[in-house]
C-alpha cells in the first residue's frame, strides 16, 4: 500500500467548507482587536448565498424580514452582515439542530429547517462578504 504525503500536495478541494485564515498572523497572535481574516469559500457560494439571503429561494424567508434592510440588525433580530463565516455556520446549525436555547432560537428554528448544509455555507459565505 502506498502512503500519500499530504504535505507535498499543492492544493486541496475546499468542497463545502469555509476556511478562514488571518491576514497577519502576528497581529492575531498579539490579540489585536481589529485583526483581519481572509475567508476562502466554495466557488459560487457567495452568489447562491446572496439569493438565499435576499429572497429565501423558496426554502426560507428573506433575512431582511427580521435583521433589517441592510442586515445591520433591527428590534427583532441582531446584525448578521460582516460576521465571520464560520461563526454564522455554527449559529445556523445550532438553530437547526436545536442546540441554541434562547427565545430568538425558537423564532429561527422554522426559518432554517429547510436549509441544507450547502445552503448554510452559502448564506455564511455571502454574509461574511457584506460590509456594514
Amino acid at each position: 500500500m502506498r502512503q500519500i504525503d499530504l504535505v507535498d500536495k499543492a492544493e486541496e478541494p475546499i468542497k463545502n467548507r469555509i476556511i478562514e485564515v488571518p491576514q497577519d498572523k502576528g497581529e492575531i497572535h498579539k490579540r489585536a482587536p481589529y485583526g483581519k481574516f481572509i475567508s476562502y469559500v466554495p466557488i459560487g457560494s457567495i452568489k447562491r448565498g446572496e439569493a438565499l439571503v435576499k429572497t429565501g429561494n423558496g426554502k426560507t424567508i428573506p433575512c431582511a424580514s427580521c435583521h433589517g434592510a441592510d442586515l445591520s440588525g433591527s428590534t427583532i433580530g441582531p446584525a448578521i452582515a460582516g460576521n465571520f463565516g464560520i461563526y454564522t455556520v455554527r449559529q445556523l446549525h445550532g438553530f437547526k439542530g436545536g442546540t441554541r436555547a434562547s427565545s430568538q432560537s425558537v423564532m429561527m428554528a422554522p426559518v432554517v429547517a429547510s436549509l441544507s448544509d450547502e445552503d448554510i455555507v452559502d448564506i455564511a459565505a455571502y454574509l461574511s462578504s457584506v460590509s456594514l
